[in-house]
């Protein structure tokens, strides 16, 4: 197993928490395990496709900041891997998965859209797609009210989210 001592070595085992009873037993481990790896392989695919959509109607900023968030989870996990002795471009190739070479040649070829659809504006100097105007006024019409609505929603549900954590903190160190 390769040596961990670097600094990011640290921190992510100080992220990660592995002795956590958070995640609770084998199985609920094992499966905790899987829907984070499922979460993290459709944020890929979102940020991916947000990237591909917004290169097509023109922005170039924007894109480029989701390919880098979309990479930046997929080295982040390659990275923690191979530091645990676990090669995952290896793995995938000694298993001979159809599934795996769809994944790598869908999301290659989403990066690929990506850049191209940017090269037409950059080269063309106009969008693939013609920009929507919508415009939102606050608190006038449908769209203004539903802005304001989903701004101050959102803000009520993260507050409440705090709450709700602290509060089932407390409820489990309760009994301890």
């Amino acid at each position: 197993m390769t040596q961990r001592d670097s600094v990011f070595d640290r921190w992510s085992d100080r992220v990660m928490n592995l002795d956590s009873p958070a995640y609770g037993d084998e199985r609920e481990r094992t499966v905790f395990m899987e829907a984070s790896s499922f979460g993290l392989t459709i944020g890929l695919y979102a940020g991916l496709a947000g990237a591909v959509v917004s290169a097509a109607f023109g922005l170039i900023l924007l894109p480029t900041v989701l390919l880098v968030l979309t990479i930046l989870p997929a080295a982040a996990t390659q990275w923690y891997a191979r530091r645990r002795g676990v090669h995952l471009n290896a793995l995938a190739e000694k298993s001979g998965a159809r599934s795996a070479l769809i994944t790598m040649v869908g999301g290659c070829a989403l990066v690929a859209l990506t850049f191209a659809a940017m090269a037409f504006t950059v080269f063309a100097g106009q969008p693939l797609l013609p920009t929507p105007s919508v415009t939102v006024t606050p608190g006038d019409g449908l769209l203004g009210g539903a802005a304001q609505g989903a701004v101050v929603g959102g803000m009520i549900g993260a507050v409440a989210g705090m709450i709700g954590s602290v509060v089932s903190y407390r409820k489990a160190n309760r009994g301890k």
